[in-house]
C-alpha cells in the first residue's frame, strides 16, 4: 500500500513503519589513550558527528554525556547539541549535583518526529525523587533512565525510547537497577511500541541484567535482526599492560611506556579482550529488529569516536 504525504510525495507503508536507532556512549573524559592524537572530547566530537549524520537514526540513546550549569563549560551536552542542532534536538537532565555531571540523553530527529512527553527516573528505591541510590554494593555513581514518548509526523506511530547506563561494578546492583527499569517500562508496554538502549556494563552472562533482560520478555536486537553485523563494542583493555605484552610484540608502540609511535591497533589487540556491553532490546510484539551493526567507526570516520563502538538498528512497528 502506498500513502500520499504530500502533493508530490508517494510513500510506502513499509517506510512508515521503520525505525532507526542507535546507542552510543561517547566516554565522558578527555584521557582516554588508545587514540592515533588525542582523546579529548573537542578532538573526537567530529566523529561522533559524522558516524550519527551517516545513518541518520531517528533517535540516539547516549551515555556518559558530560552537563554542565555553567553555560561557559566545554561539555559533551553542548558539542552534540550544537553540531546536531540542524536535525536533531536533546533531551534529558544530569544523575547528580555535581559541577560537571553526567547525562543518558535521548536526541531525536526533528525532522520525523515530535516529543510528547520526556522524563527521567534514578534508578534507586524511590525513582521519582532525584539523586537516589540503591545501598552498598554499587560503583559510587547514581544511576538513572531517561525515556522520550515520540511521534512519527507522518505515519502518526507512537513509540518510546528508553536510554539508560548501568553500575559497572556490582552484579547485585545491576539487577536492582534493571527491575526499576523493567518497572518504568511495564506502565507503558500495552499502549506503546518501547525501545531500550544502553551501556549496561555487563555481557550476556548468567544471572547478570542482560539474561535477566532476557528471561523477563526482553528481546536483543543482535540475536533478532536478519541483517547483523556483530563486533565487540568495548575493548576493555589496561592499557599499559597493553602497550607492554601485545602492542610492543607487534611493533605498534616502542620502549614500554615511552611511546615514540602510537598507532591505533584495534585490528588485533582490541579484537583480543573486547566484550559486548551495549544493547538495543524490545519488550513486545509490536517491533521488530532487521538489522544490527557495530559501528567500528574508525573504519567509517577515519578517527576514533569514543571506547566504546557505537551500535546502530533499524526495525519496524508492526
Amino acid at each position: 500500500m502506498e500513502y500520499k504525504i504530500e502533493k508530490n510525495e508517494i510513500i510506502n507503508e513499509e517506510d512508515l513503519n521503520k525505525f532507526k536507532i542507535m546507542s552510543y556512549n561517547v566516554r565522558c573524559a578527555d584521557d582516554i589513550l588508545r587514540y592515533e592524537k588525542d582523546g579529548r572530547i573537542k578532538t573526537r566530537i567530529k566523529y561522533v558527528i559524522k558516524n550519527i549524520l551517516s545513518y541518520m537514526p531517528d533517535t540516539i540513546g547516549f551515555q556518559e554525556v558530560t552537563i554542565s550549569s555553567n553555560p561557559k563549560k566545554e561539555t559533551w551536552d553542548k558539542l552534540l547539541k550544537e553540531g546536531l542542532k540542524n536535525d536533531y534536538i536533546g533531551i534529558g537532565i544530569a544523575r547528580d549535583k555535581s559541577s560537571i555531571s553526567e547525562a543518558n540523553p535521548i536526541f531525536y530527529n526533528k525532522n520525523k518526529l515530535v516529543l510528547l512527553e520526556q522524563g527521567t527516573k534514578w534508578l534507586s528505591p524511590e525513582p521519582d525523587k532525584p539523586f537516589t541510590e540503591f545501598d552498598k554494593p554499587r560503583d559510587g555513581c547514581k544511576r538513572i533512565l531517561t525515556y522520550a514518548i515520540l511521534k512519527n509526523i507522518k505515519s502518526n506511530i507512537v513509540y518510546i525510547h528508553v536510554n539508560t547506563h548501568l553500575d559497572y561494578k556490582y552484579k547485585e546492583n545491576r539487577i536492582k537497577q534493571i527491575n526499576v527499569v523493567i518497572n518504568f517500562i511495564s506502565k507503558y508496554n500495552s499502549q506503546y511500541p518501547v525501545l531500550l538502549t544502553g551501556d549496561f556494563n555487563c555481557v550476556n552472562k548468567k544471572g547478570d541484567a542482560v539474561d535477566y533482560l532476557l528471561k523477563n520478555n526482553f528481546y536483543n536486537a543482535a540475536f533478532e535482526a536478519k541483517e547483523c553485523f556483530n563486533f565487540w563494542t568495548f575493548p576493555a583493555i589496561d592499557y599499559m599492560r597493553n602497550i607492554n605484552e601485545i602492542c610492543q610484540k607487534r611493533g605498534f608502540h616502542k620502549n614500554g611506556n615511552q611511546i615514540k609511535e602510537q598507532k591505533y591497533c584495534d585490528k588485533d589487540c582490541d579484537q583480543e579482550r573486547g566484550k559486548i556491553i551495549d544493547y538495543c532490546f524490545r519488550c513486545c510484539d509490536k517491533i521488530k529488529f532487521s538489522r544490527y551493526q557495530v559501528l567500528q567507526d574508525y573504519q567509517l570516520c577515519g578517527g576514533i569516536s569514543s571506547d566504546h563502538y557505537p551500535i546502530y538498528i533499524e526495525g519496524f512497528f508492526i
